[in-house]
């Protein structure tokens, strides 16, 4: 949903959700008859390749991660905070557009959740960065190769164990907080098989919040045969946790000093199964499935300069269900077709009341299905040119078909190593189970959110691994934003959002030292003169790793972001001034099974905000060591 200044009058809602996978490569390998199936979805972009970013396990930082969205905001484009502290939500944008415009994948699994009361979105702080292997984010409408609800892009995880072996970890740090974890993989005549889990209690390391969360993930690819192949994915992760109310001004402002309390509970199961028919011809089966709880119970929130938040207690549950068939038919090297079809089905109910002085019930239940068609063609027709497109119809229940097209083009500029690309795509997205079903304020008349972007840049990587810079331009245009209308007590759609922007980012590899560096310029607009929140013209991050010693590695990590619009009920809108902020991590290989790590968060100490009366935490210290046997 569109954030405005009338966000806070959003009730809190129900969590829930679980759904399958997307389009994972699987292709016959040239002069034989093996295949290659990735159910991780290891390339997200496969119409879009300019446009996917990635970081893999040796990411900056993330031996002291509290949460993935400190990896996430390495990548330009891509705003990605906790709302509060661990387990109150996660804030994560693309390229300007909402949190629930973005689809959140583990291991193609889709977990995001359209049952609570921002209408999507994920907690990414269920997941320990520990057992995160690879994250890939795809910018622009996806909704041909993922269906509905992909306006801004894909968020995409591929969790599990770090390699073959055992390994293990644990640390703790400042305020009480201490995490531990571990995994074993194997790999033999059998196939590969692996198990990787964490645990974090936060304590008070964020002010006003506390959080203990699991996650343990298993993945198994048992050898079938050279002309078939099958990946198997399953994760449970949950949180216990307490904190101030989102919009209720934190432990700075908020006159209601009691707590909301969150129970969370996430299950995702996933299968690939895919078959050679012919040395050009490959058929591909995926199955997923994935269930959220969500239990709450808010305080409310005392009037201030916005009307006052009654007290809430909601229990909700979302089941998602998907299946997708598809042919993939390569008659040559430069000519690749793909053929699908998919069917999704969600499932969410929501017990709770609000409590006006008198309790009034909020209970409902609400399903859908989903079934659609794809195609997709990828042409080389050499020199390193590679042009992409796709089309799919999908067929919403009681509503029209949604055609959702897209384009590619990547070409080499001579012998340079710079390469151009553009895109174009639309995208869909059904009112979320929350607008349309909870009692107060669902909106059955509801349309769809739709959107229409363009991008546009240049990769350059003259010396191969050395050095890559990549540029790009980009126009998105948002259409139908759900918003609540406090007058209408009701869901309405509101007009157009625009954004406008202009992203870098780079690595160096020189010596002993390297680098990743982001930075994004936005501007963006609505129609109707919504101030929306959480939209800083300029953002930007740096990560410098110094290899000081053939065992010791220190990295410096800064991160800024300009001034942006907030709101609270205590205190309206207003302008937050964004804030700059500098951390260091190293890490000490004592032994060849041994690894000693350190991360010192908020070096100078600088007090700032990422939520109105939401301080974060000032300097802080966490340890701790990882064996591998």
């Amino acid at each position: 949903m569109i954030s405005t200044l009338l966000s806070s009058a959003r009730r809190r809602g129900v969590f829930a959700v679980f759904s399958l996978a997307l389009p994972v490569s699987a292709q016959a390998q040239e002069n034989e008859a093996s295949i290659l199936v990735e159910a991780s979805l290891a390339d997200p972009a496969s119409d879009a390749r300019a446009n996917a970013k990635v970081l893999d396990e040796d990411r900056p930082g993330v031996r002291g991660a509290v949460s993935v969205t400190e990896d996430l905001s390495l990548l330009p484009g891509v705003v990605a905070f906790e709302k509060g502290g661990p387990g109150a939500g996660s804030y994560v944008s693309i390229r300007g557009g909402e949190p629930n415009f973005a689809p959140v994948t583990i291991n193609g699994v889709r977990v995001d959740d359209p049952l609570n009361s921002s209408g999507g979105g994920f907690d990414l702080s269920l997941i320990d960065p520990e057992i995160v292997r690879r994250i890939a984010v795809v910018s622009g409408p996806q909704s041909t190769a993922y269906g509905a609800d992909a306006l801004s892009g894909v968020i995409a995880l591929d969790v599990g164990p770090r390699g073959t072996g055992a390994s293990a970890h644990a640390g703790v740090g400042s305020e009480g907080r201490y995490r531990f974890g571990g995994s074993l993989g194997v790999d033999g005549d059998a196939g590969t098989f692996g198990i990787a889990g964490g645990f974090l209690d936060s304590d008070d390391f964020v002010p006003g919040t506390s959080s203990e969360r699991y996650s343990i993930a298993a993945t198994a690819s048992p050898n079938l045969g050279a002309s078939i192949s099958l990946d198997l994915f399953a994760l449970i992760a949950g949180s216990d946790s307490e904190g101030f109310p989102e919009d209720s001004g934190g432990p700075e402002l908020a006159i209601i000093r009691d707590l909301e309390t969150r129970d969370r509970q996430q299950i995702a199961l996933g299968g690939t199964l895919a078959a050679s028919l012919a040395p050009e011809l490959t058929a591909q089966l995926r199955l997923g499935f994935s269930q959220s709880e969500l239990e709450t119970d808010a305080p409310g929130i005392a009037p201030g300069t916005l009307s006052a938040v009654p007290p809430i207690i909601s229990d909700s549950r979302l089941e998602r269900y998907e299946a997708v068939a598809s042919l993939t038919h390569r008659p040559a090297d430069w000519l690749s077709l793909e053929v699908g079809t998919s069917f999704t089905r969600e499932d969410g109910e929501s017990t709770g009341s609000l409590d006006f002085g008198v309790l009034i019930p909020t209970a409902f239940t609400i399903e859908r299905d989903m079934p659609g068609v794809f195609s997709t063609v990828t042409i080389a027709p050499g020199s390193g040119v590679e042009l992409s497109g796709g089309l799919r119809v999908d067929w919403p229940e009681d509503a029209s078909a949604r055609w959702t097209p897209r384009v590619g083009a990547s070409v080499p500029v001579a012998e340079s190593g710079a390469r151009l690309f553009a895109n174009y795509a639309r995208g869909f997205k059904r009112p979320s189970l929350f607008a349309l079903g909870f009692p107060l304020i669902a909106n059955p008349d509801l349309e769809d959110e739709r959107s229409e972007t363009f991008d546009a840049g240049v990769e350059l990587a003259p010396d191969g691994e050395r050095w890559t810079i990549t540029a790009a331009y980009f126009h998105a245009e948002y259409r139908n934003l759900v918003d609540f209308d406090p007058e209408l007590f009701t869901n309405v759609n509101r007009s157009r959002v625009e954004v406008d922007g202009v992203e870098a980012s780079g690595t160096l590899r020189m010596g002993q030292v390297s680098a990743r560096a982001a930075l994004t310029y936005q501007t963006t607009s609505s129609a109707d003169g919504a101030q929306l929140r959480f939209r800083p013209d300029w953002t930007g991050r740096l990560a410098l790793r110094w290899q000081a010693l053939s065992t010791l590695a220190i990295t410096l990590n800064g991160e800024f972001s300009s001034s942006f619009n907030d709101s609270s009920v205590p205190t309206g809108l207003l302008r937050n001034p964004g804030y700059e902020t500098l951390a260091l991590d190293a890490e000490w290989q004592a032994s060849k099974h041994v690894a000693i790590f350190g991360a010192l968060r908020n070096l100078t100490d600088t007090d700032f905000e990422r939520t109105v009366g939401f301080p974060e935490p000032g300097r802080n210290v966490f340890v701790g060591v990882r064996t591998r046997f």
